[in-house]
């Protein structure tokens, strides 16, 4: 352990993954999270998705066609976690047919993650 990792804080926290599809649902979710959550530790990352969102029809000896969906990755700290997995699926619409899918599991430790007081706001 070197001088600089030994300063920073860490905690037991959460990852939580949902698949969305690919219409910009990512970005309404990661916007409605900083806005409402004050969340910011979050990722999209495009990808393909074979049945994740659809039932799967292809021809015998034929793999479905991929569509386009968007993987979002937050991190949250242990004693939100619930909270905001709850706030996800409501809020990205899941539950609905062809809504997504999100699961959570533990990461092994995190790093706070602050951002600096005078950084303006984004608009897009």
């Amino acid at each position: 352990m070197n001088a600089f990792s030994s300063a920073l804080p860490s905690a037991p926290g959460k990852l939580i993954t949902c698949v969305l599809k690919g219409d910009g649902s990512d970005k309404r979710l990661m916007q409605a999270l900083r806005k409402d959550k004050q969340i910011v530790s979050s990722s999209s990352v495009a990808c393909r998705g074979i049945s994740m969102l659809q039932k799967a029809v292809a021809k015998h000896g034929r793999l479905p066609e991929p569509t386009l969906v968007r993987m979002v990755q937050i991190v949250v700290s242990e004693d939100q976690a619930d909270d905001i997995f709850d706030y996800i699926y409501t809020t990205a619409g899941i539950g609905k047919p062809g809504g997504g899918t999100i699961f959570m599991g533990p990461l092994l430790n995190t790093t706070p993650f602050v951002l600096p007081e005078d950084i303006p706001d984004e608009t897009k």
